[in-house]
């Protein structure tokens, strides 16, 4: 009888937090945002214009349960504002519009930088040489758990929504990615597909030829990814055109058509 009993506290102490968050976040994407929250969504995602009301509807809930889930951490003083909160709520939640089931889970906390802040790192050379670096950065995907932003930076291209830069969907890209990417079906090929646009684009790079994307992206397949992902909300119309093949892979990522939005009518 005792094992039975302990046997069942076990079960009920693995299914039971699952259950919690599932039915807390049932209702968190059933409430509506306050009208002002809604206001600080409209700036910081202009697209939403362009959406019918079902999705504008999917996206202010999957705001409203970023929110309630996820912590905000200011740093180094910062005191983290209402308005910062919803405006990074709203730009990841973007990515998440055509993405059922997943609402960053293992995420816990958002940690903010006034500006950008320093890291220190060691970088390791074909010969073994290890060598300490500091660099300041804008944002970093840190780990599962956390990811660290800089305000500033996230200012700035808010009130440029259309310069294919956006700190936020560049490091939510990466989370994403990390969480094992690729769309539900076809994952193998969809990457293999990946890496060859990546290839032809560092070749573009390497050739010194002129790009549409930032030649940083030639950094990594990773890098790749994130900044083709700015581009894929910010500048949707221009990267069809010249990336027709990796619009595509996007698309399929994310399970929306930008370009659409702007193309359709009123």
């Amino acid at each position: 009888m005792a094992i039975a009993t302990t046997a069942a506290a076990v079960l009920i102490a693995l299914i039971a937090p699952p259950l919690l968050r599932r039915r807390r976040r049932e209702q968190s994407l059933r409430r509506p945002l306050p009208g002002h929250w809604r206001e600080l969504a409209d700036r910081a995602v202009p697209l939403r214009a362009r959406w019918p009301a079902e999705w504008r509807s999917r996206h202010e809930g999957l705001i409203r349960s970023f929110l309630d889930e996820k912590e905000f951490v200011g740093c180094n003083g910062l005191d983290v504002s209402e308005a910062a909160r919803v405006t990074i709520a709203a730009q990841a939640c973007l990515l998440l519009l055509g993405r059922p089931g997943s609402l960053y889970d293992e995420l816990l906390a958002i940690l903010l930088y006034p500006t950008a802040f320093w890291v220190e790192d060691e970088v390791h050379d074909e010969d073994g040489l290890v060598t300490r670096r500091r660099r300041a950065l804008s944002g970093e995907a840190w780990d599962s758990r956390r990811i660290i932003l800089s305000w500033e930076d996230i200012e700035e291209s808010a009130a440029l929504p259309s310069d294919g830069f956006n700190l936020v969907l560049h490091e939510f890209a990466h989370y994403l990615e990390a969480e094992g990417g690729g769309p539900a079906r076809d994952v193998e090929a969809w990457s293999a597909d990946l890496e060859a646009e990546f290839e032809r684009f560092v070749d573009a790079v390497e050739r010194d030829e002129e790009t549409f994307l930032d030649p940083y992206a030639a950094e990594d397949e990773s890098e790749f990814f994130a900044v083709a992902t700015e581009e894929f909300y910010e500048r949707p119309l221009d990267l069809r055109g010249e990336h027709p093949r990796l619009y595509a892979l996007l698309g399929a990522f994310y399970g929306v058509d930008p370009a659409a939005w702007l193309s359709s009518p009123g």
